[in-house]
């Protein structure tokens, strides 16, 4: 897994375990890989992660390994219908001052 700059630690990226056969190629297999938004909540303290633009994409867990398996799991199941269209495409992050 490609792992992705989060604050000051690297997270891996979402990647989805089960390899599907590409419908609009020559039957080529190719792994899909998503980025996920990830909060702690602080009331649980588990981390909640979800997929900007899936809709239903959304899993929470205990550590960030589980809960990139989570997601992993949850993402898989959206796409047993099909490739999804996503709602929105996540640009990245920005620091905001005020005051």
């Amino acid at each position: 897994m490609r792992p992705q700059r989060v604050g000051y630690r690297q997270l891996p990226a979402i990647e989805t375990d089960r390899i599907k056969r590409d419908q609009e190629s020559s039957g080529e297999f190719r792994m899909r890989t998503y980025t996920a938004v990830i909060e702690r909540c602080p009331d649980t303290g588990l981390y909640v992660g979800y997929v900007p633009g899936l809709p239903g994409a959304h899993s929470q867990g205990e550590t960030i390994e589980e809960l990139n398996r989570n997601l992993a799991e949850v993402i898989e199941m959206l796409l047993q219908d099909g490739e999804p269209a996503l709602e929105s495409e996540f640009i990245g992050t920005q620091t905001v001052q005020v005051g």
